[in-house]
């Protein structure tokens, strides 16, 4: 299978600038890049813990070279976007994955996506990347509400190698006892688990607009 792309965007916009940023988010911004050669899809999320940026905006890609192409760099200065929006926006982490497990690409039908990153001690990455595919996602799977997982990686300074989006039909689900006792089940707990860190869990909604 292609190593198709994800290019995921996260960000914070001060408080008086929040409705210019959304307009021109929905309106330009991402009309603009959805129209360069290679992104398959776009849509954005908020989510509400105050540790993680409130805003990301999500691009399924070819490759993940589409975001080194003209196309896509010049619709990123299009519009209103440089001049009116991006002076405002913080805390802005930028990063392109591609495809490394789990389904064959995400659905884009939930209302939430549950976005799991970490990394892994290299001396237990192949078995993590196993089990993940092979034993922890199914399991998960399995559980109502949840509808579809998709593995990404990257190499973005200071981002988590590892990316997991699970698309879920509701907020609950993913901090749920439910699902925590699943992913005990099994392999992962005893010998993967305890080899991951910098781990970061974050649970978003599609904005309405999307």
């Amino acid at each position: 299978m292609s190593a198709h792309g994800l290019f995921l965007v996260r960000m914070d916009v001060a408080h008086d600038h929040a409705a210019t940023f959304n307009e021109v988010y929905d309106t330009e911004h991402i009309p603009n890049l959805k129209a360069v050669p290679g992104v398959r899809r776009a849509a954005r999320y908020t989510q509400p813990s105050p540790t993680e940026p409130r805003y990301l905006a999500a691009y399924e890609l070819d490759s993940p070279a589409v975001v080194e192409s003209a196309a896509w760099k010049a619709a990123g200065e299009a519009g209103r976007w440089p001049t009116a929006v991006r002076p405002h926006t913080m805390n802005r982490h930028r990063a392109v994955y591609e495809w490394c497990g789990g389904g064959a690409a995400l659905t884009g039908k939930t209302p939430y996506v549950f976005w799991v990153m970490m990394d892994v001690e290299p001396h237990r990455e192949p078995l993590f990347n196993e089990l993940y595919d092979h034993e922890h996602l199914p399991l998960l799977l399995k559980l109502p509400g949840s509808v579809n997982a998709v593995r990404y990686r990257t190499s973005a300074a200071g981002e988590p190698r590892y990316l997991c989006a699970y698309e879920v039909e509701n907020t609950d689900l993913p901090m749920s006892k439910h699902w925590n006792d699943t992913s005990d089940i099994g392999r992962w707990k005893p010998e993967v688990r305890p080899y991951t860190y910098n781990k970061r869990y974050i649970v978003s909604e599609r904005m309405r607009s999307q």
